[in-house]
Parts: C-alpha cells; sequence; structure tokens
C-alpha cells in the first residue's frame, strides 16, 4: 500500500539524481530503489513524499529527513559561490546508505561515467547477488562479505583494474567491520578503510559521508578540486592537503553538505 509523509524542504529528484546513489530506475517521476538488500518504491508531489515497500521510519533514516536541513544550510551558506548552489538545489539531501553497498559502489566509480558505474553495479549484482522480487520486477542484491571465492567469477562484468579491489574487498571488510568505524575520529576512520585495496582518500570519505554518518567528509573528485580552485583560490593550483584544510575550517562539521551541493551544481553547470 501506498503511503505518504509530509516533508518540507525536499528534494527525491535532485537528492536521487546527484551522484551519491547508483542503484535506482526511473519511470516518469518515480523511483523504483534498490537499497539495504530490498526494493521499495518513491515519489513526490509538493511537499508531500510518497512510499511504498518501506516503512515510515526507514525513509527517514534513509533519507537523513532528520536532519534539520535548514539550519545545516544555513550555516554552510557562506559567500556567493555556494549560495547559488544552495538556492538552485534546495531541498537535496544526504542519503544514509548500507555501509556495505556503499562501499562496493564506489569501488566501481573510478575512471566512469555515472551511467557506467550503474551498470557495472548492476553486473556485479546479477552474476554474484541473491535474487529479490517487488511485485512483478526482478532484482539481485549486492554479493555479501566473502561471497566471492575467487577473481575469475568477476570474470564477466568486464570491471578492469577494478576486479582486483572488488574481489580482495571480501577478504578485507565486512559489514561489522565497517560500523565498528562510526566509533572512532574521523581522521582514524578514513585510515582504516584506506588500508583496504582500492580504496584512497576520495572513496574513503564517500563510504564515511555517505553511509556512516561522518558529515565532516568532504569527497574530492575532479568536478571539485577544479571548482575550489577556481573560485575560492583564484585559479591557483593548490595541494590537496591544503584544499582539504580549507573546506574542513570553511564549512566546518556539515562540510559533506557543502560538497554535495558545490558538486551536484558544477557538474550540471560546468564553465
Amino acid at each position: 500500500m501506498i503511503r505518504s509523509l509530509r516533508i518540507e524542504p525536499f528534494s527525491l529528484k535532485e537528492t536521487l539524481e546527484s551522484g551519491q546513489f547508483f542503484r535506482f530506475t526511473k519511470v516518469e517521476d518515480s523511483y523504483l530503489i534498490h537499497s539495504h538488500g530490498r526494493i521499495f518504491f518513491l515519489s513526490q508531489k509538493g511537499d508531500h513524499l510518497f512510499y511504498e515497500g518501506i516503512g515510515k521510519r526507514f525513509l527517514i533514516r534513509f533519507l537523513r529527513l532528520e536532519d534539520d536541513l535548514p539550519r545545516i544550510l544555513l550555516e554552510i551558506d557562506r559567500d556567493p559561490v555556494i549560495h547559488q548552489a544552495i538556492q538552485k538545489y534546495y531541498g537535496m539531501r544526504l542519503i544514509r546508505q548500507d555501509p556495505w553497498e556503499c562501499l562496493l559502489s564506489f569501488l566501481c566509480s573510478p575512471a566512469k561515467s555515472i551511467p557506467q558505474i550503474r551498470a557495472l553495479i548492476e553486473s556485479l549484482c546479477q552474476i554474484s547477488g541473491e535474487k529479490i522480487c517487488w511485485k512483478f520486477y526482478i532484482g539481485h542484491r549486492f554479493p555479501e562479505p566473502f561471497s566471492i571465492r575467487n577473481p575469475h567469477e568477476l570474470n564477466s562484468i568486464r570491471a578492469g583494474f577494478r576486479t582486483r579491489s572488488l574481489f580482495l574487498i571480501h577478504r578485507q571488510m565486512d559489514r561489522q567491520k565497517l560500523l565498528s568505524l562510526k566509533k572512532l575520529p574521523y581522521e582514524k576512520a578514513r585510515q582504516e578503510l584506506m588500508k583496504c585495496s582500492g580504496v584512497g582518500k576520495k572513496i574513503a570519505d564517500c563510504v564515511l559521508l555517505y553511509s556512516l554518518d561522518f558529515l565532516q567528509a568532504f569527497p574530492m573528485d575532479t568536478w571539485i578540486k577544479k571548482g575550489l580552485q577556481k573560485f575560492y583560490f583564484k585559479g591557483q593550483k593548490v595541494s590537496p592537503k591544503s584544499l582539504e584544510s580549507f573546506v574542513s575550517n570553511y564549512f566546518g562539521p556539515h562540510a559533506g553538505y557543502a560538497q554535495l551541493y558545490l558538486y551536484h551544481f558544477w557538474r550540471n553547470h560546468a564553465s
């Protein structure tokens, strides 16, 4: 049965299509979502969010509807650059993903466009994940930790250089280890993630921000680095360490929300 929840401010479209989450199918103005080992339906009309296949409690956690978004956006709205991004995409929220699914997703991401990432993730799930059904739709869960026993099992998905990392992560990490990172300070948690094959600072920060509640994490890809240097450093090349220090001090404990808005804006309005 379809239920509804009134929430403001919120933008389902921008939240799902902002590049932080990959497993959804859009049908007109509705979305079929794969997350946390299940399939469910979401759509939005005005300030009402419609959902089916999940409960209200799960929905609130998944879309971080408990976050005081107006207060957070006011906190990070510090200059005309991010102000423009906030005005354009007001209501966009971070998603709280399943940590294991988030880690596998971003291990599929290096050197690929978003459509390519989504295709690779689907291939990975189809060859290795358990089949799940919702109404007439058939999908697959992410492969569980330790379920891939040989890298040759991944040959058919053509993951390229990502194959080794996708295989080794099943030997190096599991859900409990990921959840235990929440007890650590941010820098220590990032260091622990970076001990895994294929996990650099950017992927570690994505996992910390999008699934483990480290809202100070600020993933840096090409769009972000170029944008920061252009708009905040007058086009000068700045070291990664200096950029990290700047965003941490400038945007504060909710720097991850600043990253979400800046990334989505710069990616869609590059000039």
